[in-house]
């Protein structure tokens, strides 16, 4: 079965390059592939391998949390192989850019928002398998380039406690976060290029790329308001209300 999926990884189908792996394009499915470890990625850059085999593995076992716990539409996983995962591909498209999402009207941005904030409210009460701030591999460790200290934590305020250094960006990070808000499930990379819309744009058709996912104080509202790149996408997280600590 692995031979039959990489004899369709041929450079025709090969998405935008990225750093740390090959994503081949076809048409029902995508292919995710590890760089193997004698390879490097764009611009010569050296993944580290073990790291993003993390990442693999928790995006499928988040992929498995969602499906069984809400109505989210996620992309199957369709075959898991050796350095690589294939999936569902949803027909849509996906907005990478400011001149795309400057075509998306007021209406439909609203809609837009107001559709991923009902899929965080459902992930938000996805029962934590465990406890703490921690990704959904055994480490448990956190997969977030703002995030250096990767855990993970035994509860939010211990989180806190791990990034109260004198910098001016952790400052920002504490003060945006209740100490007694309970880690909760979160896709945790609410980029729009996450997000597969149908062609018209009126409504969401899927959510991609659940690599980082996590429980999280506030399900990362602090996060996103960090990494948000396009106008008016920072609001997603206002108004919605996170459980706190007993």
């Amino acid at each position: 079965m692995d031979e039959q999926w990489l004899s369709r990884c041929l450079d025709r189908n090969m998405a935008r390059p990225t750093p740390d792996r090959r994503v081949y394009v076809l048409e029902n499915h995508i292919i995710k592939k590890r760089l193997s470890r004698d390879e490097n990625g764009q611009n010569g850059y050296v993944p580290i391998y073990s790291a993003v085999e993390k990442r693999d593995e928790n995006e499928i076992l988040a992929l498995g949390l969602v499906e069984r716990y809400t109505s989210v539409p996620v992309p199957r996983v369709v075959h898991s192989g050796n350095g690589f995962t294939v999936f569902e591909r949803f027909s849509g498209m996906t907005v990478d850019d400011k001149e795309t999402w400057e075509k998306v009207n007021p209406r439909q941005r609203e809609a837009i928002k107001l559709q991923v904030q009902g899929y965080i409210n459902e992930l938000v009460r996805i029962p934590h398998p465990s406890s703490g701030v921690r990704s959904l591999v055994p480490e448990g460790v956190l997969m977030h380039n703002q995030l250096p200290y990767p855990g993970p934590f035994t509860s939010t305020r211990a989180f806190l406690e791990a990034y109260d250094r004198e910098d001016v960006f952790f400052s920002y990070l504490i003060q945006q976060i209740d100490p007694d808000s309970t880690p909760v499930f979160s896709h945790f990379d609410w980029s729009l290029s996450n997000i597969v819309l149908y062609p018209n744009m009126d409504a969401v058709r899927g959510v991609i790329d659940w690599e980082r996912a996590c429980f999280f104080p506030e399900a990362g509202r602090c996060v996103h308001k960090m990494c948000y790149k396009l106008p008016g996408w920072e609001t997603l997280f206002d108004g919605i209300e996170f459980p706190k600590d007993a």
